[in-house]
């Protein structure tokens, strides 16, 4: 059974019956069979808790539990007594939400294969933003951390956006954009270890190919107006460049930059 056949969710709440992807294995009643799908998910409230409690129970015991939507109600308040009376420990399994914003991005992000690399939630706390990926990965980020954040003020920095498929954080406060990405890179060292060999080896490919294209037009490197031989095999040995540059390099293949990047793309692909 592939990944994706394997998601299966219990949508217990008719709240969320509109937002559930295609791709989801779906029921609406209590059935203990369902314990055994590899990745399990159940949307429900507040109050219906103890409704959905033996089958949560039963899907964490396997590991197989990814998380339990709980949307607040009239009884949210009450939520750590109902957790209490439903036998559920508060983990990091149980994601609260009010609306169906924050369970869509989730349910959308395993559905496509990467629940972490897109965010489920965020909350700014006094001087930290903190950030829920989709696989439950939680960050804790400064705002004197990263310089992109340095420069919204303390009294703006509540007022920011996610985008819908949870891609990244928006303050209009600056137009600041930031992606879990460039959080995984701040807080986890080997996270960017791995994205540094990735760009390393991204680059390389970029050089090659437009050595590639460059051969394949009968340009000599030296024939590059505008730049040296020099500049040429450095660009072409993956050292980054400017977008200018490569304008040039693409007038020298009598493309605008736009042809010579799809071009270039279409070697890369």
């Amino acid at each position: 059974m592939s990944e994706l056949a394997a998601m299966t969710v219990w949508a217990q709440d008719p709240f969320s019956y509109d937002i559930i992807p295609p791709s989801f294995s779906i029921f609406r009643k209590p059935d203990l069979r369902k314990v055994n799908a590899r990745n399990v998910f159940v949307l429900t409230s507040v109050a219906a808790l103890p409704a959905v409690s033996e089958f949560v129970r039963a899907a964490k015991h396997r590991n197989h539990l990814r998380t339990l939507f709980v949307r607040e109600d009239d009884n949210a308040r009450f939520l750590p007594q109902m957790l209490c009376e439903a036998k559920l420990r508060i983990s990091r399994h149980i994601l609260v939400h009010s609306g169906k914003e924050v369970p869509k991005r989730v349910l959308m992000a395993w559905s496509l294969g990467c629940p972490s690399q897109l965010i489920a939630t965020a909350q700014v706390t006094q001087d930290d933003l903190f950030v829920m990926a989709c696989d439950h990965s939680l960050f804790k980020v400064g705002f004197e951390e990263m310089p992109a954040l340095k420069g919204i003020q303390p009294q703006h920095r509540s007022f920011f956006t996610i985008s819908s498929e949870g891609s990244y954080l928006h303050w209009p406060e600056g137009d600041v954009h930031i992606d879990l990405d460039a959080i995984r890179c701040l807080k986890d060292a080997g996270w960017r270890r791995k994205k540094e060999r990735e760009r390393v080896l991204y680059d390389l490919r970029f050089g090659e190919a437009v050595a590639a294209l460059r051969k394949q037009r009968g340009i000599k490197q030296a024939e590059i107006q505008g730049l040296s031989e020099r500049q040429v095999r450095r660009i072409e040995k993956g050292e980054r460049t400017k977008l200018a540059t490569l304008a040039v390099v693409a007038g020298s293949h009598g493309l605008s930059l736009e042809e010579y990047l799809d071009e270039i793309a279409e070697m890369l692909s």
